[in-house]
């Protein structure tokens, strides 16, 4: 059971019988399942019937006030670690006390309960610190065994250097360092446990953050509840782990791009929302979806389902969640820095490439970076990996914008005079990835999906773009929509052709026989 912290400041009450009202007079002996005294007298049999109905005895009765006031005081009302306390009552009874309570005995339950709050957050300040000190004093301690013991050999040719010595103990210094440091990390790993998500996530969740430990029994069992029961990844060979994911990311790619060869977007007055345009639509409704998901995730029932099919995982990657996925954001920071590019850049490629080639390209962006984030890690082995978010569906249609527009020039208020070219923009995104390159796992970051969504967009772009020009020339030329496979074109007519002679062979040999028979 949490204690409940001491007040920063305590005055006692003249008398131990009389009502305490507030946070700063809370006894040190205070406690939740005792409570504190709402009367002078406590209330009768008759009493007690009018407050709660026949069914309450006085002394039950009395029991639940003194602890419902207590907590009124010591501002832990609202907080279920106390709830056992209290489990024997109806949540109609502990209503019908509070409304007593608060009635008879007023009480600043808001400032008690902030009272407590910055208490609590003073405490645990004071053990961080404590901590932070008993581990400085260890790495201390450590660094002047290890500078006492030194591998110092002097020179055989010129004897005793100071500069030497000082050298060796400076490596054996940064020895300790390295393996406090790496001691540290990994009792702090182990105290909070892993993260639900993602190396793309982590970074959000945990850069300059703490975990938070759970303390709710129910959140914790939700919690438990979602965690898988395997206790290492099954064993799979590369291929059963990497290409079930691939081969229907093709194939449902493959779909998308036949139906966007016939899809037509709907006229104006078909549209659900006719005043905006069909950019806009099309964007908002990604917005919408991601941010839906967003919410879910703050909703701890839904945490089992959501492990399962909104977190690639390389220990057990189920080939849907390459695709949804990419709408999964656990953290505002995540969910905001990939939807900006895509209400940025977004709209304006919508109008270049309409609807459903847009769709096309942001869901292979999307998928394809998370296949190339399953291959880059299970190669390397690191199948404890999860990974989430629409980074790399951004990245692509980034990609994809600049890659279209590399010899476009691209004004800032009318400067510079001929524009920046989209290639250098295209650079620069790609030196920030690279940038990160040798940092990427320390700081939980996904490199993997940002670099293969980036490549995907770009080589997505090149075949939309060139497919589309393909099919404009079609229709300039009247073929019809068989056509189109141009490729099957030869063969057809040869068949065609072979038919149509073998038929006529056979009617002039039919023609002879008639003949001769005359």
């Amino acid at each position: 059971m949490p204690a409940v912290p001491q007040p920063r400041r305590c005055r006692m009450a003249l008398f131990s019988n009389h009502r305490i009202c507030d946070y700063e007079q809370l006894p040190n002996d205070y406690q939740d399942r005792v409570g504190l005294p709402f009367s002078i007298n406590e209330l009768t049999h008759v009493e007690v019937q009018r407050i709660f109905g026949a069914d309450m005895k006085p002394e039950p009765a009395n029991h639940l006030l003194r602890v419902l006031h207590g907590r009124r005081v010591a501002g832990t009302l609202d907080d279920p670690a106390y709830a056992v306390n209290t489990a024997q009552f109806t949540y109609e009874q502990m209503g019908k006390a509070l409304a007593y309570l608060r009635k008879t005995v007023p009480v600043e339950e808001v400032r008690n309960a902030g009272l407590r709050a910055e208490d609590e957050l003073a405490q645990m300040e004071g053990q961080m610190a404590e901590a932070k000190e008993a581990n400085e004093r260890e790495v201390e301690h450590e660094e002047g065994v290890i500078a006492r013991e030194a591998p110092y050999t002097e020179d055989p040719v010129y004897g005793h250097s100071v500069f030497d010595q000082i050298r060796a103990t400076n490596r054996a210094k940064q020895k300790a360092r390295d393996v406090a440091a790496t001691k540290d990390r990994l009792e702090r790993e182990e105290r909070e446990g892993t993260i639900p998500g993602t190396l793309a996530e982590l970074n959000q969740e945990s850069h300059g953050h703490r975990t938070k430990a759970i303390t709710n029994p129910t959140i914790q069992a939700y919690y438990e509840a979602a965690q898988s029961d395997l206790v290492e990844p099954p064993d799979m060979s590369v291929a059963a782990r990497i290409l079930p994911s691939a081969i229907f990311v093709t194939l449902l790619l493959g779909l998308m791009a036949a139906i966007s060869m016939v899809y037509e977007e709907p006229a104006r007055r078909y549209r659900l929302i006719p005043e905006i345009s069909t950019a806009q639509a099309t964007v908002a409704a990604l917005v919408a979806v991601n941010l839906l998901v967003y919410m879910a995730w703050k909703v701890p029932p839904l945490w089992k389902y959501l492990n399962g099919l909104f977190i690639v995982s390389v220990a057990t990657p189920r080939p849907l969640a390459m695709f949804t996925t990419i709408f999964s954001h656990q953290s505002l920071s995540h969910l905001l820095a990939n939807m900006l590019p895509l209400i940025v850049i977004g709209p304006a490629l919508h109008d270049e490439m309409g609807r459903a080639d847009f769709l096309t390209l942001f869901l292979a962006c999307g998928s394809l970076s998370f296949v190339g984030s399953l291959t880059t890690y299970t190669l390397r082995g690191m199948l404890g990996t999860t990974t989430i978010g629409g980074s790399g569906a951004t990245l692509g249609l980034c990609a994809a914008y600049f890659w279209e527009h590399r010899m476009d020039g691209f004004k800032f208020f009318g400067l510079p005079e001929h524009g920046v070219h989209g290639i250098i923009f295209l650079a620069g995104l790609l030196a920030l990835q690279l940038a990160g390159l040798g940092k990427a796992l320390a700081r939980k970051i996904d490199l993997a999906s940002h670099l293969a969504g980036f490549a995907a967009g770009m080589a997505s772009i090149e075949v939309i773009q060139r497919t589309a020009r393909q099919r404009q020339a079609n229709e300039v030329e009247g073929r019809s929509v068989i056509e189109v496979w141009f490729w099957l074109k030869p063969w057809l007519r040869a068949w065609l052709d072979e038919k149509q002679a073998t038929a006529a062979v056979a009617e002039a040999e039919r023609e002879a026989q008639r003949k001769d028979k005359k």
